[in-house]
Parts: C-alpha cells; structure tokens; sequence
C-alpha cells in the first residue's frame, strides 16, 4: 500500500501554510476577549459569553467553533464550550500561558510583519517604518502595551529557565550578574541552583526598581540585588559569571560588538560569559530560530546567529566561544565565553 492520498498534494499543503494566520487571529481575538478565563470554572453557553464579553453571539459562536476544530477549546452537546489543555495556554497567570505572548504578536508586533516588505528592500526595521518609531519608544508612549510585552517575556522566560538550569552547572560560580536581568526570574532560578553565589541584576532603572522587590520576595534580600544602567555604556565588574539570555538577538552586529566589548573590559581571566541564545543551524535543517530570525529583523533590527557568527562577533570583542552547551530547546543553548 502506498501512501500518497495521505500526503496532501503541494497547493494543499501550501494553502495549509498561507491561511496560517487565519488560526493565529482567531486564538488572538479568543484571548483578547479572556473567553479562556471566564471558561476557568468549566463549561459555559455562547449567550453567557457574549455577554460577559459584549460580543455578538452568532460571531462569537463562529470564532469557538473554528477554534474547538483545531482543538483550543471544545463544544460539548449542550452547544456549550468548555477550555481544553491548549486553550487553558490562553489564561491569564497560569503556568505556560501564552497570553501575552499571542497579544503582543497579534496587537503591536503585526504592523511590523504586514511591513516585511520594508526590511526585505531596505535593511531597515519594519517595525520602524509601519510605526514613526522603535518598538522601546513605543512601549515607552504605549505603557499598557510595554507592560503586556514585559509579561510576555516572563512568560517564555519560564521556557528559557527549565532548559538552562538542568544543562550546565551553575554552583561553580561566587558572583553572577544578570546583565539585562529584567524581572530577576533567572538570576533567582541560578541562585537556588548555586547555594552559594550572590547575584545582580543589571537593567535599566525603571526595570529594577520592581525587581528588587521580587528579588525581597523570593527570599534573596542577602544574596542577591540590583543595579541600574545601560550595557552600552558600561557593565558591572568583579563577577566571575555574567549572563546574557536573549539580550543579543535584539541588536545588530555593531551594536552587539559594543555590548560585548563593554563586557571584556571587566571580565576576568578565569570568568565566564554565558549567552544563552537560539544558535542556528547551517543548511536546510527546520529551526524555530529561523522564523524568530525574521521576528528580530522585523521589529528591532537584530537577528538570531549561526555558531560561525557568534564566532565572528566574540573575536571582534576580544574575546572566545569556548564551547556550545545545547539544552532540551531548540531556542536556548549556553554559549559559555572566554576573554580570548
């Protein structure tokens, strides 16, 4: 028996691919309406949740039905609806939530991909272009959106950390700084798994004023706190670990060169730097990186980078790659750093 009726032919499969983001605004629209948080308690009717979301209820029933297809959420045979393992993603504050994710993709971050085109002729930032401004000045003017975006992050943030923390030992280190440590959910991560490092987080002023709360919350007042500035004028010195989780990837090469050249004026001859960061495959090999990759030149100018450009850049910083630790995810492994 040959399978070929079960391989869809080429303009399937394609068709598959173009109404791609047909499914991705529909998740988007379920989760601006929070209709997997008011299905939090179990099953609910179409009237009950148009009307807790002032939304028409034929339109809205369209919207789940096509949804409870691809299965984020279910209709049972009431005509009721009712959240499923992936639509319980689409929860606020729930561990994996993916909410804040898919509205700062769909909402602020889809301007940007409608402008491909930009970046594709010019080099220029799509973002930039749709906009009149970068994506941090926006955040900045649009503080409900940068909030949203912030907890985006958190959120894959917890992704980042289950993959790094099991694949390289941390408990080697005394002094670790966090450089764009953000809400401080790393460094605490690598503070309970080195008993006996303290720690800084380093980000700009108005990021560490709360972190240092967070930091008083998670039991780390003595070992761990925070230091505001910016990585292009100058980082922290003394540490013997400074770690970057996907600080690069938002900037192009020069200005990555300036991030990492402020770095080997204070690393130490035995310390380490530990980016931690998609590294892309050569050749024809699928890798979420690839399309992240698009995401960056899109919306900041960065990019995602091969082992050879990270090579590259290390050299032009007077530092080395001393080896590559992969993890269980594709988009995080260690590249543990060296003063060349």
């Amino acid at each position: 028996m040959s399978d070929h009726h079960h391989t869809p032919q080429p303009p399937v499969q394609m068709l598959q691919m173009i109404s791609g983001f047909w499914v991705s605004n529909c998740i988007y629209n379920a989760a601006k309406l929070n209709i997997a948080d008011h299905l939090a308690d179990g099953p609910k009717s179409i009237e009950h949740l148009a009307k807790k979301t002032h939304s028409n209820g034929p339109a809205l029933y369209r919207l789940l039905r096509a949804l409870a297809g691809s299965g984020i959420f279910t209709e049972n045979e009431n005509g009721d609806f009712a959240n499923t393992p992936l639509s319980e993603t689409l929860r606020e504050g729930v561990k994996g939530s993916m909410k804040a994710f898919v509205k700062a993709q769909l909402g602020d971050h889809f301007k940007a991909w409608g402008n491909l085109h930009h970046s594709l002729k010019t080099g220029g930032i799509a973002f930039d272009d749709a906009i009149g401004t970068s994506v941090w000045k926006y955040y900045e003017s649009h503080p409900a959106d940068g909030l949203n975006f912030m907890q985006a992050m958190s959120d894959l943030s917890a992704e980042a950390i289950a993959a790094v923390i099991p694949a390289y030992d941390f408990a080697q280190f005394k002094h670790i700084i966090d450089i764009g440590g953000g809400n401080g959910a790393l460094l605490i991560a690598v503070l309970k798994a080195a008993p006996h490092a303290r720690g800084v987080v380093f980000d700009e002023e108005y990021v560490v004023k709360k972190t240092q709360t967070i930091l008083i919350e998670n039991d780390l007042a003595g070992r761990a706190n925070v230091e505001a500035g910016n990585f292009f004028n100058h980082v922290p010195a003394d540490a013997d670990a400074y770690l970057m989780k996907q600080i690069l990837h938002d900037w192009n090469d020069l200005q990555a060169i300036t991030i990492l050249t402020n770095i080997c004026k204070v690393l130490k001859k035995n310390s380490k730097l530990l980016i931690m960061e998609a590294v892309i495959p050569e050749g024809n090999t699928p890798h979420p990186g690839k399309y992240l990759d698009i995401n960056m030149m899109a919306m900041t100018g960065g990019k995602e980078r091969t082992e050879k450009e990270f090579t590259e850049l290390l050299s032009y910083s007077g530092l080395k790659l001393s080896r590559v630790v992969h993890t269980h995810s594709p988009l995080f492994s260690i590249l543990e750093v060296v003063k060349a």
